[in-house]
């Protein structure tokens, strides 16, 4: 058993809205901002969910900007869940806000893939569950987080694992597409139909 603290490189919570604002334009330099819509309950950043936010003069966020292989942990709110950082998420310049701690994994210990499969499995629920104050809202803090103990198994056993993460949440997404084609078939069917009836 280690702590998260000893199995991550870094440890913070999110980027405060003192230091950016929401923008509405998307233009080559904006930043994004992850924020509890943009993360889906199967560990993943939603691109389309993000936020665009231009940052207040003077300020930095670099500390924030999410790298692959991060872990986010949505840590307040009614529905705590954490997601793992892709390639292609990294890439986008995306800031964690502040209802988010961002966690760094040792790669040579654990892998991102891993600790999010973990915190959203039943037992990793229960754990943060318990960890967790306020009875409507949930908020978990950092020197919580720090202080939480985790059997990780070896790292081959982590890639596993990992690959199992990506292949599952590809089928799922792949059905869930299937059946929104499927919708949108019958739906132009029952219209061409409806028309034909009149």
């Amino acid at each position: 058993m280690k702590t998260i603290e000893v199995l991550c490189n870094e440890l913070t919570t999110g980027a405060t809205n003192a230091l950016f604002e929401k923008s509405a334009q998307n233009t080559e330099d904006a930043l994004h901002l992850l924020t509890g819509s943009s993360l889906n309950s199967n560990g993943e950043i939603i691109q389309q969910q993000l936020g665009t936010i231009t940052l207040k003069e003077g300020k930095d966020v670099q500390r924030f900007l999410l790298q692959e292989g991060d872990v986010v942990l949505l840590a307040k709110g009614n529905s705590i869940r954490a997601g793992y950082v892709t390639a292609s998420i990294a890439k986008l310049n995306v800031v964690a806000s502040a209802n988010f701690i961002l966690l760094r994994p040792r790669n040579n210990e654990l892998l991102g893939e891993v600790l999010v499969a973990f915190f959203n499995s039943p037992e990793g629920q229960s754990l943060l569950d318990a960890t967790s104050t306020g009875a409507t809202i949930k908020n978990i803090s950092l020197s919580n987080i720090k202080k939480l103990e985790i059997a990780m198994p070896e790292l081959s056993k982590q890639h596993e694992i990992a690959e199992l993460f990506h292949a599952s949440n590809q089928a799922y997404q792949s059905t869930i597409n299937l059946a929104e084609q499927q919708k949108r078939v019958a739906t132009a069917c029952i219209s061409q139909l409806m028309k034909g009836a009149a």
